[in-house]
């Protein structure tokens, strides 16, 4: 545990038949199994943005001069690999006398009594003598329901050190994970944290991430991955025995995660265990609420990560159509999931079907002044939803898309740098007593909530009516912050509230909750007319409403 040593060959090789080796030596920054668990739980406790970006990808770390004990991602993800071999094999650091196990063991049981192992310390047994001492009568129990290892404080580093990269992960944003990810997930570790019942790290991370972030591979070149949907299933059950999030959203996502699977699954060259994985997960669906484990009792013999490339030329995409088709029509029809639930797996599932490099010319289509200024998602839905409505015909999911991203950037140029700001963070009374104001109240109040379009008209009324600024302090808040702005403001909700759409006149509200829920009439109004209003009423003078928000943004 002191240090590794990884024996190399040159790809390809520079004499042909006669490989050159070269050994790469990484050591260990701590001498024993105590300094890097104290040393990790100090870094937890601090809490410091800082050092918890540096620990999480000390590599790309603009923080990585301030801390020399945290090094490279990369390596010491290779000495957590050897920690788990370490403690589950018989031939270990302890029977072999080697320094990693020599420390003061008293020190070692002081820390451990932190809440922080309360998790580890309720299911490893620490020691195999603490297992031989116990009494008779406790024994049997102790065995049932706690793990020991070959080794002493078994998995302890594992433990500890994804604990941390959860909390880090948690509080950094997604791209600062990807080292993470690959420890967990191209490295397979999630299964050895599911296995000895960590499920904190993954619940935490899953709250934040969602299911995508396990399942969405971040190895480049890498198209589609079957088994990383095995680890999003076991991040879901993780998720659910952790109590992190609530078992009505992890069965949507289980049912989503096979829906998902499936459609990228019809995209690829005929996979192997393709019809395992699906009832795989068609299990884990049904089981959900089963007290035993389904996931570890059902195996998936020979599932290794393995690279399909997914079709998405238009003969495949046609062929494929009705399959999207009846899985947007089942998730419309789902009356368990709000709009917003729905409308987010609809675009989910839009996405995985679409390709992502669809050719795009925002000169043609008026874009250039203010491309650079949308989000990536958004960006990624104009295209997609050019996409949809050029190559496959679909007005109706083509406009889905296009009134999300309209939803996205109210919510990303005004609705997020408000609850930024200070202006929010000084509001002390965020009680409404006047019920007809509530629900716009708490859109704007709640940290976990952005209003939706629906609200929009009635954000306005609320910021201009005096007596709905003297009922709600977060509301009078938000129409001062706006400043300026607010009348542009306004005028934006004037839109969304007011033009008309097609020949059916719909509101832009009243297309998106009729595409939600799947409303007949709503989806044969919404034809190529409609769209083309959409576009207008978007990018159009004299509305231009998309042009409107990057204008008056409070970015």
């Amino acid at each position: 545990m002191e240090r590794i040593e990884l024996k190399t060959i040159p790809f390809p090789s520079p004499n042909e038949g006669n490989e050159e080796e070269s050994v790469v030596v990484k050591v260990n920054p701590f001498q024993n199994l105590l300094e890097m668990i104290t040393f990790y739980y100090g870094v937890a406790e601090r809490n410091d943005p800082d050092e918890l970006d540096a620990f999480l990808d000390n590599a790309f770390s603009k923080n990585k001069d301030k801390y020399p004990k945290l090094i490279n991602a990369e390596d010491i993800n290779d000495f957590i690999i050897c920690s788990v071999f370490d403690s589950t094999l018989e031939k270990n650091s302890q029977s072999e006398n080697e320094p990693w196990m020599d420390f003061d063991e008293e020190t070692l049981k002081e820390l451990l009594q932190k809440p922080f192992f309360d998790e580890y310390n309720a299911i490893v047994i620490h020691r195999e003598k603490d297992l031989c001492d116990g009494a008779e009568s406790q024994k049997s129990e102790v065995t049932k329901q706690m793990k020991p290892f070959k080794r002493n404080y078994g998995m302890l580093e594992l433990y500890t050190y994804t604990r941390l990269q959860a909390q880090a992960a948690c509080a950094l944003t997604e791209n600062r994970a990807s080292m993470m990810w690959h420890l967990w997930c191209f490295d397979d570790v999630i299964e050895q944290l599911y296995e000895c019942g960590f499920y904190t790290c993954i619940g935490q991370t899953y709250r934040k991430y969602g299911k995508e972030w396990f399942f969405r591979s971040k190895m480049n070149g890498t198209n589609f991955d079957p088994i990383l949907f095995k680890w999003a299933a076991y991040a879901i059950y993780a998720a659910h025995r952790a109590e992190t999030v609530e078992d009505e959203k992890l069965k949507h996502d289980l049912v989503d995660l096979m829906s998902e699977f499936v459609l990228s699954a019809a995209l690829t060259e005929k996979m192997s265990l393709e019809a395992e994985i699906a009832l795989w997960l068609k299990n884990a669906i049904v089981h959900f609420d089963d007290e035993q484990d389904t996931l570890l009792q059902d195996r998936i013999a020979g599932l290794e990560h393995e690279n399909y490339q997914l079709k998405k030329d238009y003969e495949t995409l046609q062929k494929n159509y009705e399959m999207l088709r009846a899985q947007i029509e089942d998730m419309q029809e789902d009356h368990t999931r709000t709009d917003d639930e729905k409308i987010d797996a609809i675009l989910k599932r839009i996405y995985t079907f679409m390709p992502e490099d669809i050719s795009f010319d925002q000169d043609a289509h008026r874009l250039a002044d203010i491309w650079e200024s949308f989000s990536p998602a958004t960006q990624k839905d104009i295209r997609t939803s050019l996409a949809l409505y050029e190559k496959m015909k679909t007005p109706d999911l083509a406009a889905l898309v296009f009134v999300s991203s309209l939803e996205r950037e109210m919510k990303r140029n005004f609705f997020e740098p408000f609850k930024e700001s200070a202006a929010f963070k000084k509001i002390k009374n965020k009680f409404c007593p006047n019920k007809n104001l509530l629900d716009v109240h708490r859109a704007l109040a709640e940290i976990d909530r952005h209003p939706t379009l629906g609200n929009i008209p009635f954000i306005k009324k609320a910021i201009l009516s005096q007596q709905s600024k003297r009922d709600s302090a977060v509301v009078a808040a938000f129409a001062q912050f706006l400043g300026k702005d607010r009348e542009a403001f306004c005028s934006i909700c004037d839109a969304v509230e007011k033009y008309r759409l097609g020949t059916k006149k719909y509101t832009v509200v009243k297309l998106r909750n009729g595409l939600a829920h799947g409303d007949e009439a709503v989806k044969e109004g919404c034809d190529e007319r409609c769209y083309h209003d959409l576009m207008k009423m978007f990018y159009e003078p004299p509305i231009q409403i998309m042009f409107s928000i990057i204008a008056h943004s409070k970015k």
